[in-house]
């Protein structure tokens, strides 16, 4: 029996518990013009530290040897993106996260870590309600495994009082949760359910499954420009009226702060995106640049990137790169980037077919 997978404040968000079991028990979307999540970028100031965290301490995967060398080099293509000299360098690894793949695909969502050099950054340390900020949700089976090593590391942790707090949702559906910071300051939640239908399935790793958060400028309109950029529906979205929730100020550290949230499931995967707007908190609003450190993008594989492109004009979002156009990264990949209108990266990638 495949183990569901309960991302607890996505409770909260829909506003009953069944609803959010009606959600995880669809098992994923089905794919579209997007085929599939492709990774959560991370633009890091280590990879070596990066690594050690996401794949040593948490246990995601990693593409290629632990101990291989990771040397820098140079695409023309992603460098575009970063706007940067002729002489920059990066290097970067690939971390899959276990339980993001759709029933019966390989397409598991990624950290793709990504260090850059012989190019000015800056570093950023994002607090949760940070216009722009993003942080990445890992349900995960056991907490106190996890925490044992993150603690003996040296973690930081962002939640009030630095422990994992216990979270209850109607009468069978409760958990604990806690938010650390990565080697670069990026949050990342921590989550475990022990409802009693939750207890079963495959253990071979403590990973079950992620979604991504964002903080936003404006709920309504962030939903509406995601929606068209990927091709889903526009429904009209449910109560999402403004709330105060003492135990997620708590695992936020958001003192006082008034939040409404919503989101979808990305096609083709089981991963939610989810995007937060805060009010009655102090909030910046970050403007990075791609290669600044701490910053993240999300990735989405696209079926064609002549549909996408279309609604990127007519969102009036600007590409990246100076071509005004998608880039080749290799052969046959092609790529682009744009920002949100909060200052978050967002990245399309199509996988050109083979000719014969």
């Amino acid at each position: 029996m495949k183990k569901k997978i309960l991302l607890l404040p996505l409770i909260i968000l829909i506003g009953s518990v069944s609803s959010a079991v009606q959600c995880q028990t669809s098992g994923a979307a089905p794919p579209g013009d997007v085929l599939h999540p492709g990774h959560l970028g991370r633009t890091t100031g280590d990879l070596e530290r990066i690594i050690h965290f996401y794949h040593d301490l948490l246990g995601l995967g990693l593409r290629g040897k632990r101990d291989e060398p990771r040397p820098f080099w140079t695409s023309p293509g992603l460098i575009a993106f970063a706007a940067s000299p002729k002489n920059a360098e990066f290097r970067a690894v690939i971390m899959p996260i276990p339980g993001t793949a759709a029933p019966g695909a390989d397409t598991e969502m990624a950290i793709e870590a990504i260090e850059f050099r012989n190019i000015d950054r800056h570093q950023y340390v994002f607090n949760i309600q940070d216009v722009g900020a993003s942080h990445l949700v890992l349900a995960v089976r056991d907490l106190d495994k996890v925490m044992g090593r993150l603690t003996a590391d040296g973690v930081p942790v962002i939640t009030s009082g630095g422990k994992p707090l216990e979270l209850q949702f109607g009468t069978t559906a409760r958990g604990r949760a806690i938010i650390v910071r990565d080697p670069d300051g990026y949050p990342v939640e921590l989550e475990e359910s022990v409802s009693p239908d939750q207890n079963t399935g495959p253990t071979d790793n403590n990973i079950l499954g992620a979604s991504v958060c964002i903080t936003v400028q404006d709920l309504n309109a962030t939903l509406r420009l995601y929606k068209g950029l990927i091709g889903l529906p526009q429904n009209k979205a449910a109560n999402m009226r403004f709330k105060k929730d003492a135990a997620l100020n708590k695992l936020w550290n958001t003192p006082g702060a008034e939040y409404r949230a919503g989101g979808f499931m990305v096609p083709g995967s089981p991963v939610m995106l989810r995007f937060y707007q805060y009010r009655n908190i102090r909030q910046r609003t970050i403007k990075p640049k791609l290669q600044d450190i701490d910053v993240a993008h999300f990735l989405f594989m696209v079926k064609d990137m002549n549909v996408i492109m279309p609604r990127i004009r007519a969102a009036g979002l600007k590409l990246l790169a100076k071509s005004g156009k998608p880039e080749f990264i290799a052969p046959k990949v092609r790529a682009l980037f744009v920002t949100d209108p909060n200052h978050f990266f967002i990245e399309f990638m199509q996988r050109m077919p083979e000719t014969k």
